[in-house]
């Protein structure tokens, strides 16, 4: 060991009389370059935080307004009607499938007016949605579902038709 050293150690009561100002550890503090990168952390993590936290209370919110709507007396008449229709239109079909099938003409026009039909309906669902309350876009969709049935039934009652006339014309061919 040196003299310094030793000086040091014999003397360090001595040397300790005087305390640093206070404002010079904050002022160290703030150029160390660790120091940086952990409120930068800090700041990054509490941002997720507040993400997450949005995310979820808006998720929340979601599912509450979704119950809303399920236990609505409205969106349970608009389901009650959806499924009567629906089951209306799977019997026509169902009833229709033979004779679709033999001629194809009839199928294809028949798909292209209900594809027309179906957009209608997704934009009287869109509305439903934005106003569950309005009676109008109830109605509306009422009056596509009627006209589904209506364009089933009579592509329907065409096809029977021309089924017949050909088995008349049939019978009385040599």
């Amino acid at each position: 060991m040196d003299e310094l050293e030793r000086h040091i150690r014999d003397h360090r009561e001595e040397m300790d009389i005087h305390e640093p100002d206070p404002a010079l550890w904050d002022r160290i503090e703030q150029r160390l370059p660790g120091r940086e990168r952990h409120l930068r952390g800090l700041i990054w993590r509490a941002a997720v935080a507040v993400i997450i936290a949005g995310t979820a209370m808006t998720a929340v919110v979601s599912v509450i307004r979704l119950q809303e709507r399920i236990n609505d007396p409205q969106v349970a008449a608009v389901r009650e009607t959806y499924y009567y229709y629906d089951s209306q239109i799977k019997m026509l079909y169902e009833e229709a499938e033979p004779l679709l099938t033999a001629n194809p003409d009839i199928d294809t026009e028949l798909r292209l007016g209900m594809d027309e039909l179906d957009s209608l309906s997704a934009g009287i669902i869109r509305d439903l949605n934005d106003n569950i309350a309005s009676s109008e876009v109830l109605e509306a969709l009422v009056r596509n579902y009627r006209l589904r049935i209506e364009l089933l039934e009579e592509m329907l009652q065409l096809m029977k038709e021309n089924e017949e006339g050909s088995e008349k014309t049939g019978e009385h061919e040599l």
